[in-house]
């Protein structure tokens, strides 16, 4: 017993801290007071998780069932979540500066080992608080403690001191408990500081720790679900709109929805929320608002917005339900069972109250036309309590009209008495326009209406007001009507309007039996400003359909026999009639299965006055194919635009809409082997259409009984040379066997390919027809042309020559033309077109020219010429020649070629060095020759002697042989 008590004793002893704390740090601004709403938190040291990094995870649930150690020798660090938001913790105890934290661990050494145990309390890396312990009682297993016991989980409590004004953890930033354990181990000598040596450990228990009824955990105070909060709106409003808290015990049902939304958050995260509960209680205070209170959001109701967890519940109070202050609260728990109680300004339910609006049905446009008299009626209703009667007086401001108007008039100038919640009235508002120029009216009316009640004193007081604006149009006596169709009497399915044509695909089948009547329902709405009839006609572009048209309340027909047309009872100013239309397909199968409608109504007031709409009706044989998905955004059985190389699906259901025994067999027939399709562009032949079923197998055959469905998939892959635009494709569905006297029964499914436009460079081809000889002077020649256009559209190509000087060009496409230097062609796709060139040469020609006309080719993009890349230039060559030689000599004397030019001049050269010698030996040889004659003269004179003859040298003759050999080669 002695040792019992002794042991005891020792394990709380070395409990107690032994080492003063350290001074803790103050992060941001402290608050100047403590909050009075704080609660007790216990933070527990758990096992991590993938959201936190470090050793170990704090956390606000209490672990269960999974015990954990770790070795505090080389620290250990615990972390929790990042804070949703602000959260300002404290310490516990009267003064709140006291941060407990509870640890299991197990000191394990020879006797005489101690160890320091440093704890530090973080945010992020901000220190708040830090204590060290010192451990000198190791237990050693397998003996006692000290003396070789052995050794199990000591608690152990440390207090961290913080300021009494708190520490703020801000949003993002984590709480962090750091432990690190410094051992000093006696072994004989052996050992040391730090890593204790054999034998010596520290270890620090965490989780559900075993073989013992607590938790490693911090104990402070803090408020987590401080910022939770529950505002109230109208349906649709936003968070951040002001609030709205004065309702009406009679509103109109449509006004009495009320929209709490909570938003709630703790700063340790949405696992720390356990139970939401919204109340609503009475002006007693003691009862809820109804039995939808209290309310209580389940997981479902609640979503994770920005940080917090929000859920919204629309409640619709009763009509009549009492007025005063209603109190409104939102009751938050967490994991710990921490009750938060967040207390609304309430809800007050007023005693007096107007609601100012429209019938329903009246347009919120008033109508005037010169000279007439306009009207509108209003609605008022007391939306006050019981027992609170009010005056309520219509009000349109002053100086909203023009001074020429007359004033505006009400049924009842003094007011409306509405003498109990629930009470309403009809105003009625009349004004009278002149007859006149209407320019200067007002776009808008405004009206107002004022409710006046007595108070305590007997004075009558405005107690409520409201306001409502109407737009002003003005409209001739008679107006264009307004036009709607649909194909259920529901008026959900519409399928035309005269006034959004753009909104609704006219070409979209409605299909109709062939043994029945498909059935429309038409609204006609008088936009004018006086009563009205309408004539109505419905022009069917096949031949062999019918229609009827009768009153839709009476089923009367509204054929006038004696007009025949179809003619509707008078409609009042916008208001609006219905109509059934009836379409009978036709009888023969030689007439059209599907044809478009062009449906015009006439104002028989003023018939320049009419609508009009558009839609398309298919007659069906009991087989039907309808499109339900394709690879196109744009509208079921519409696909593109593509490019001709592209490929286009369309998912088809066949439905069998007969409703006869047993089954039948229909065939699917490939469009590329229809006839239909090919004798309308020959090329639908080479595109490969691959129709498959549900399977992927080919689909040829779908076997059906009454009402049943038959699901396959057509791919078209577009092959050859294609145009640009719609291209429309039937896939005929039709009966496989037949009775010598039944008609086939089949179905033609039309869809749509779009291909785009596509125009490329160098893919205009300009070749020359005629083959031309050489041109003699001024001779004209026609040249034939072919331009080829390679382009899937149409182009207009301007083809514009250049000619060498002296040349002329005139180019035209017929023989009516004068011409000119160009020529306009318009080619269509994947087409050709011609021109001719008279092509003319000059009086004065060189014989033997190459000469070079150049075209240049420009394709026009509506009036605008394509991009530079898209111009081509194209060169023709031609040659020119003589005709006899005085004229072949004549061209070359007088328009020289650069040979003959360079003959010249070489003739020219050879004659100035014929002439140049000849002279330099004439005048040689006459010296001679007088020295001879002087010799003789004095030979005679000494000698009789006769003349002797003239002698020529070597060297004269070789000269001539040589101009006659130079002459030669030129």
């Amino acid at each position: 017993m002695h040792i019992a008590v002794f042991l005891t004793t020792l394990m709380l002893l070395s409990t107690l801290p032994v080492h003063n704390q350290t001074d803790s740090l103050s992060k941001g601004t402290s608050p100047s007071y403590v909050p009075a709403n704080l609660q007790s938190y216990k933070l527990y040291l758990d096992s991590p998780n993938e959201t936190v990094n470090g050793d170990g995870m704090i956390t606000t649930k209490e672990p269960s069932g999974s015990h954990e150690e770790a070795s505090a020798v080389g620290g250990l660090d615990f972390r929790s979540a990042e804070m949703f938001n602000d959260l300002w913790i404290y310490g516990q105890g009267s003064s709140n500066d006291q941060i407990e934290l509870k640890v299991y661990l197990k000191f394990e050494g020879p006797d005489g080992s101690t160890a320091d145990l440093t704890m530090v309390l973080e945010s992020d890396n901000d220190e708040i608080s830090s204590e060290t312990l010192e451990l000198d009682d190791p237990c050693e297993s397998g003996g006692l403690i000290g003396q070789g016991g052995d050794c199990s989980w000591t608690p152990s409590e440390v207090f961290f001191s913080i300021s009494s004004d708190g520490f703020k953890i801000e949003k993002g930033s984590q709480i962090k408990l750091s432990i690190d354990a410094s051992v000093t181990c006696q072994t004989g000598g052996q050992g040391g500081i730090g890593g204790g040596g054999d034998g010596c450990e520290l270890t620090i228990a965490y989780g559900d720790v075993e073989q013992t009824p607590g938790t490693s955990h911090l104990e402070l105070k803090a408020n987590a679900l401080s910022d939770s909060s529950v505002k109230v709106h109208r349906p649709g409003m936003l968070w951040t709109e002001p609030e709205v808290t004065e309702w009406e015990p009679y509103q109109w049902v449509e006004n009495r929805d009320i929209e709490f939304t909570i938003d709630v958050r703790s700063a340790f995260g949405r696992d720390d929320i356990q139970r939401v509960e919204l109340d609503l209680t009475k002006p007693s205070g003691t009862n809820s608002a109804s039995s939808d209170f209290p309310k209580l959001f389940e997981d479902d109701d609640l979503r994770l917005d920005n940080n917090g967890l929000v859920g919204n519940f629309t409640w619709t109070y009763p009509e009549g339900i009492a007025p005063g202050q209603y109190n409104l609260t939102l009751q938050v728990t967490d994991v710990q069972g921490h009750v938060l109680t967040y207390s609304h300004m309430g809800l007050q339910f007023v005693d007096h109250g107007i609601d100012l609006s429209l019938p329903v049905g009246t347009s919120d446009t008033l109508l005037y036309a010169p000279g007439q008299q306009s009207s509108v009626d209003f609605q008022i209703r007391h939306t006050g309590a019981q027992g609170n009667p009010v005056n309520v007086v219509m009000e349109v401001p002053p100086n909203t009209f023009p001074s020429s108007w007359s004033d505006p008039l009400w049924d009842r100038p003094e007011g409306y008495e509405l003498s109990d919640g629930g009470a309403f009235a009809k105003p009625i508002l009349t004004i009278e326009t002149p007859e006149a120029d209407l320019s200067d009216a007002p776009e808008l009316l405004e009206v107002f209406a004022r409710a006046y009640a007595e108070n305590e004193n007997g004075l009558s007081v405005e107690v409520a007001v409201e306001r409502i604006l109407l737009d002003m149009e003005e409209v001739g006596v008679y107006a264009n009507p307004r036009v709607s169709l649909y194909e259920d009497e529901a008026h959900q399915k519409q399928i035309a309007d005269s006034e959004r044509p753009e909104a609704f695909d006219s070409s979209l089948s409605h299909y109709i039996d062939s043994e029945e009547n498909g059935v429309y329902f038409m609204d006609v709405y008088n936009a004018g400003f006086d009563t009205d009839t309408f004539r109505i006609e419905l022009d069917i572009i096949e031949d062999g359909w019918r229609y009827n048209v009768f009153d839709n309340t009476t089923g009367t027909s509204l054929f006038d026999a004696e007009t025949g047309e179809y003619v509707t009872p008078d409609i009042a100013s916008h208001e609006i009639l219905t109509m059934k239309v009836e379409v009978t397909p036709p009888s023969s199968r030689d007439d059209a299965d599907i044809t478009m409608i062009n449906g015009e109504i006439y104002s028989r007031g003023d018939s320049d006055r009419k609508a009009e709409f558009f839609f398309t009706v298919h007659r069906t044989f009991g087989i039907l194919a309808e499109v339900f998905a394709d690879s196109d955004g744009g509208d079921l059985g519409t696909i593109g635009p593509i490019s001709p190389t592209d490929s286009a699906t369309f998912d088809i259901r066949i439905t069998d809409s007969t409703d006869e025994i047993g089954e039948r067999r229909w065939m699917i027939v490939n469009p590329a082997r229809l006839d239909e399709n090919t004798e309308v562009n020959p090329a639908y032949a080479a595109w490969n259409f691959e129709i498959t079923d549900s399977n992927g197998s080919n689909a040829i055959v779908a076997t059906l009984g009454a009402n049943q469905t038959f699901e396959i998939e057509m791919n078209v892959q577009i092959n050859g040379q294609i145009e640009a635009g719609n291209h429309t494709i039937y896939l005929r569905i039709k009966e496989e066997v037949v009775d010598d006297d039944e008609e086939l029964r089949y179905f033609d499914l039309p869809l749509i390919i779009k291909i785009e436009e596509i125009v490329t460079p160098n893919n205009i081809i300009v070749q020359q027809k005629t083959s031309t000889s050489a041109f003699l002077p001024s001779q004209t020649k026609s040249i034939e042309y072919l331009v080829k256009n390679n382009n899937n559209i149409p182009l207009d190509i301007v083809i514009t020559a250049s000619a060498p000087s002296g040349w002329d060009v005139k180019m035209k496409t017929n023989n009516v033309q004068i011409g000119a230097n160009f020529v306009i062609l318009t080619v269509p796709a994947f087409s050709q077109d011609e021109f001719t060139m008279d092509f003319t040469s000059p009086e004065s020609i060189r014989t033997g020219e190459e000469l070079t006309v150049e075209f240049e080719v420009t394709p026009m993009d509506e009036e605008v010429p394509y991009p530079l890349e898209f111009k081509q230039e194209e060169r023709f060559k031609f040659a020119t020649t003589c005709d006899g030689f005085f004229n072949c000599v004549s061209s070359q004397v007088l328009n020289p070629s650069t040979p003959t030019i360079g003959l010249y001049f070489g003739l020219a050269l050879v004659l100035f060095i014929a002439i140049y010698r000849k002279g330099a030996q004439s005048t040689s040889g006459m010296a001679v020759w007088e020295e001879e004659l002087d010799l003789i003269d004095s030979e005679e004179e000494e000698k009789s002697l006769d003349i002797p003859p003239p002698i020529e040298t070597e060297d004269d003759f070789d000269d001539d042989l040589e101009l006659i050999e130079e002459l030669e080669d030129l």
